[in-house]
């Protein structure tokens, strides 16, 4: 297969992305193990919401520190340092495990909280030097086929394990592999290190805000880029619910559906931009087929509601790798780093604002107004994308007649 050749004839490719496998495969291992350490000293479910979250917050609060480190930093040691940050993490968690002690394991949480603000945006920023341009989009979407196939099968992995195993072997697992991982980067050679400028007084993490505002590409992408967040916020919420009253499968089948989907999704992508070439129509079409999904999943057909999981996967699955790339194609390279940290921090914090208002809505107003609700919603945010495109189009043109004019 093309992607099998694009990473094996690439050994930087096969590092970052191996290097994204264990990650994200660790991330899960962690949340089931943390899960397992919860219920078992922690009896208050606020406490143990508390101390899930914790991590994620810290991780937001430092993001800004991080994404100026990174464009000022060789990506490599940027690396490492998260590899420090993870081994020492995961041994915090070994001595939480041992002692029982709370603490280390709000240790353990903050130290990968933090090491995923340092990781996820370098990778972003490592991918358009170490691959082709003609082949960004695959590997995009070859990454976030590692992230969905991970989801699906970390926690699986992890509770099998926690059946025939003690808690502390999930950590060992994933100490041995982040050792491994640490050694490993030592192989990465990523070319525009070699020509980095160390000059760190000179560059703020605000300076990327009147870029920001300047580039209207730029400003789609982080607007449209919201869309799918506010789904896959409530996206656990939404599955027990759908599967209350079904046989016990059910929660299963939706989970499988949607992240095959996304598999799916990433394997014709490509050849979608070689074809139509515009790249904000296609993540807005993107956007309206996950509009009519949630409306699909306002009516109470099981078979409608598989499809519609089905097709939202679909959605997202070309809607992800995209945005990506066209974010690091738009994006001066100079600012990668601080940008993704940025975009990052803006994830984290809708996700967690719309987890809570989803969980809210659905007490409200009920499961099927709330997925009619949303459907409505997408609609008119991508309606106002286009008619905002419209306008800023126009304004172009006329400045540029201006200017040609008075020239």
């Amino acid at each position: 297969m093309n992607f099998l050749k694009i990473i094996l004839r690439n050994k930087n490719l096969s590092i970052v992305l191996g290097s994204q496998l264990v990650f994200q495969l660790g991330i899960w291992f962690g949340t089931i193990g943390n899960l397992q350490f919860l219920q078992t000293h922690i009896d208050s479910h606020v406490l143990q919401a508390f101390f899930l979250v914790i991590g994620g917050i810290i991780g937001v609060i430092i993001g800004p520190y991080a994404g100026r480190y990174i464009d000022v930093t060789s990506k490599v040691k940027v690396l490492k340092l998260v590899g420090v940050i993870r081994i020492v993490s995961v041994i915090a968690m070994l001595i939480a495990i041992y002692t029982g002690s709370i603490y280390w394991m709000v240790i353990y949480s903050i130290g990968i909280g933090c090491s995923a603000s340092f990781f996820n945006p370098t990778i972003q920023t490592l991918l358009p030097s170490i691959v082709d341009k003609e082949d960004l989009i695959t590997v995009n979407a070859i990454n976030i086929n590692i992230i969905t196939l991970s989801r699906i099968f970390g926690a699986v992995l992890a509770g099998l394990l926690l059946t025939v195993a003690p808690l502390y072997v999930l950590f060992l697992i994933a100490l041995i592999a982040y050792l491994t991982l640490y050694f490993i980067n030592f192989l990465l050679i990523v070319p525009e290190d070699l020509q980095l400028n160390f000059k760190k007084a000179k560059t703020k993490f605000k300076d990327i805000f009147p870029i920001i505002l300047r580039n209207h590409s730029i400003k789609i992408v982080l607007v449209v880029s919201i869309i799918p967040l506010i789904f896959i916020s409530g996206f656990n919420l939404f599955v027990i619910e759908v599967s209350k009253g079904q046989p016990g499968f059910i929660m299963g089948i939706l989970y499988l559906v949607e992240g095959a989907s996304i598999l799916v999704a990433g394997l014709f992508i490509k050849k979608i931009i070689k074809r139509y070439k515009k790249h904000v129509l296609i993540l807005l079409v993107a956007c309206c087929l996950m509009g009519i999904a949630q409306l699909l999943l306002s009516l109470t057909n099981l078979y409608i509601t598989v499809l519609a999981f089905g097709l939202f996967g679909l959605a997202y699955g070309m809607f992800n790798p995209l945005l990506y790339t066209y974010s690091q194609q738009k994006v001066p390279s100079d600012i990668h780093g601080r940008f993704f940290s940025f975009k990052t921090m803006i994830d984290r914090t809708i996700m967690q604002l719309c987890l809570v208002i989803i969980g809210f809505l659905l007490d409200q107003i009920g499961y099927k107004s709330l997925m009619l609700l949303l459907g409505l919603c997408t609609f008119t945010l991508v309606f106002s994308i286009l008619v905002d495109s419209k306008i800023n189009s126009k304004r172009s043109r006329d400045t540029t007649k201006n200017e040609f004019y008075n020239g």
